[in-house]
């Protein structure tokens, strides 16, 4: 059923892979190398979404075990949705993938590895997405773990079920909540807070993000604020959640208040914020815009050392880095270098930029293919300079002077937002950057531009903040639209 046996595994695993001397795989950044052992260390993924027909599923997360033994963890945290459709053969595989690369939860030198895995929405409630007759839906759930979940987890994952649970690994404390039981974590802490020592961080998962923390308070999939009050108590926390796939390359993933929040983006596939033409979701324009994809696979390995935390985003795809490494400094609420504003005043010290002669580049080709409605193409060279870009704002400009400096000539932006303007994500933003393209291409129907007038086409950068970088422009130019429009 898996890809390699046992056998095949750490034969590959061991070769090209080195041992440290206290017994363990260890393949550290340069700066800790042979150096500092940490305290502790484990793998955090999340929407890991099996279904036995999509092996990519599967493939995903044997994937990211694999590379969590060769990490040498101490435990490994999943935030929720294992079971896509809440079938017990998904949970089974699940486990049985865990069993094959952990057999009886060991990892390679034989070391102890803990599971710590909570059960999201799609565990309890999968069985019901996509059922569109009650005949249907009752059906599916006479055959899903959501009707016992507790003997199915228990018989699948060979540990009690309990609403809430806590765990001890290494001397740090892991607290997980399953889906809805994380709306009693209030009354869980209150009694159970004489057990959290506040010298030390600990660690806690439940499925949705804590309601105005990481991604902002726009993100899809976020409590009722119960968790952010609750933890607003304990600046040692760190919650990790998911639910919303929100790409581990937007740095608004990560943040700090009275404590820390962490969005653990998904094992599956990509999600993405709201409101840019390329998300994917319905708008108000006049030419379906391509959307800009979700193929990737993200994961965390959490470094616990003596004075800080090192947080390492990892790409299972394409086996990289997705940006620099998070530090946190231990104690924690002491030193918030991921305060929102401090991170935004930061960033804005060193925004997205176009390399010098990139308005030199830019390209504006009429009508270039027939599979969507006649349209012009704004093609312009990414932003690889200063801070990382994550989207960009194209905007139509009118007037009887376009000279270089960015006030002159009146925005069409001021008459129609909507139609006469772009915010499209990078192309593959949510990728390593060496993955990322090149060029980008942004798309207006003939029907949303001023036609037969001189316009120019004014191109920002942007960080996952919203810091703007400079802009370029196009040379300005009349369009005027096809006689016939060609729609597919």
């Amino acid at each position: 059923m898996f890809d390699s046996t046992r056998r095949d595994f750490l034969k590959g695993l061991f070769a090209g892979t080195a041992i440290a001397p206290f017994g363990g795989i260890r393949l550290f950044g340069a700066d800790e190398a042979n150096t500092v052992v940490p305290k502790l260390r484990f793998g955090v993924v999340s929407d890991v979404h099996i279904r036995l027909e999509d092996v990519k599923s599967t493939n995903f997360w044997t994937k990211a075990l694999r590379w969590f033994i060769a990490q040498g963890v101490d435990a490994v945290m999943v935030a929720g949705d294992i079971a896509d459709t809440s079938q017990p053969d998904q949970l089974k595989t699940f486990a049985a993938i865990w069993n094959d690369v952990f057999p009886n939860d060991k990892g390679a030198d034989g070391r102890h590895v803990e599971k710590f895995f909570i059960a999201g929405n799609h565990d309890y409630d999968g069985w019901r997405y996509g059922m569109n007759t009650e005949e249907k839906r009752k059906a599916s759930f006479e055959k899903s773990i959501a009707k016992d979940i507790k003997t199915a987890w228990e018989n699948c994952l060979h540990e009690e079920f309990e609403g809430i649970y806590k765990k001890v690994i290494k001397g740090y404390t892991f607290i997980g909540a399953h889906w809805t039981h994380h709306q009693k974590i209030g009354e869980y802490m209150a009694a159970h807070k004489s057990e959290i020592d506040p010298s030390l961080p600990f660690f806690y998962t439940q499925h949705p993000h804590p309601k105005d923390t990481c991604h902002g308070p726009w993100v899809w999939g976020h409590d009722d604020g119960e968790s952010t009050k609750t933890f607003s108590e304990f600046p040692n926390a760190v919650v990790f959640s998911g639910h919303s796939h929100n790409s581990l390359t937007d740095e608004a993933a990560i943040w700090q208040g009275r404590f820390t929040s962490i969005g653990t983006s998904s094992l599956r596939y990509i999600g993405h914020r709201y409101g840019r033409a390329n998300a994917g979701q319905p708008g108000p324009l006049d030419i379906k815009y391509p959307f800009v994809g979700s193929g990737d696979s993200h994961g965390m390995l959490v470094s616990v050392y003596e004075d800080h935390i090192r947080i390492n985003r990892h790409s299972f795809i394409y086996d990289e880095s997705l940006g620099d490494d998070w530090l946190l400094p231990l104690p924690l609420g002491e030193k918030r270098p991921y305060e929102t504003i401090k991170r935004f005043q930061a960033a804005k010290q060193e925004p997205p930029a176009f390399a010098e002669n990139a308005a030199e580049q830019i390209v504006v080709k009429e009508n270039p293919t027939d599979k969507l409605p006649a349209h012009i193409a704004v093609m312009f060279p990414s932003a690889f300079s200063g801070g990382m870009v994550f989207d960009y704002e194209i905007k139509a400009e009118i007037g009887d002077d376009h000279s270089e400096h960015e006030a002159i000539g009146k925005p069409i932006y001021d008459v129609q937002p909507r139609k006469w303007t772009r915010r499209i994500f990078a192309p593959k933003y949510f990728m390593p950057k060496s993955q990322r393209p090149k060029t980008v291409t942004c798309l207006f129907a003939y029907t949303e531009i001023p036609l037969g007038e001189t316009i120019r086409f004014a191109i920002t950068p942007l960080d996952a903040f919203g810091n703007r970088g400079k802009a370029i422009y196009s040379k300005p130019a009349k369009y005027v639209a096809p006689t016939q429009n060609t729609t597919h």
